[in-house]
């Protein structure tokens, strides 16, 4: 006696939904896994090639935070070198300015003149004394307004007295 077994089932049986479902899911689903594997692995690859970057960066922002905190001092120290300096320059531009002065004026100075006082800033300058000879001023006078150095030159309070003439003159605008 022989037995013919048949394993496999009728047409008939395969339309179901269930048997579709199954078919589909053991012929093609596991490309389907697969594939979403590679993808979340690439994806875990490239968070930690991101996550190691972003730590290289917070590194390299403290060394040059430390960087700042070395370099402040030095930094502080030069802007006030510097603000010293432009001080510094200017305080000799204004010592130029009356050295021009005193040198223009001095030999300009009549002998018979005496001073007082002689007040110098580098826009004016003030000066009063006693001179013995009025043309000798009136000449002092005209030489300063015939080189044109100072834009106001003006004579003032002029009185006899028995040493003199008193006199009160003011300079101003000096140009170098």
């Amino acid at each position: 006696m022989k037995y013919k077994i048949n394993l496999i089932e009728k047409e008939s049986s395969r339309g179901g939904f269930l048997n579709q479902l199954n078919y589909f899911f053991f012929n093609y689903f596991r490309y389907i896994l697969v594939f979403t594997q590679l993808i979340v692995i690439s994806v875990l690859f490239f968070r930690f090639s991101i996550d190691q970057s972003i730590i290289d960066l917070k590194e390299s922002i403290n060394q040059q935070e430390e960087l700042l905190k070395v370099v402040r001092p030095i930094i502080d120290e030069s802007i006030r070198v510097d603000a010293k300096l432009k001080k510094t320059e200017l305080i000799i531009k204004d010592q130029e300015i009356l050295s021009k002065q005193i040198s223009y004026l001095l030999p300009k100075f009549p002998s018979t003149m005496f001073l007082n006082t002689l007040a110098f800033t580098k826009e004016s300058v003030r000066m009063d004394g006693v001179i013995l000879n009025p043309n000798h001023l009136q000449t002092f006078v005209s030489n300063l307004k015939r080189d044109n150095l100072y834009k106001d030159v003006s004579l003032s309070d002029i009185s006899r007295s028995e040493q003199g003439y008193i006199f009160s003159m003011t300079l101003n605008g000096f140009s170098k």
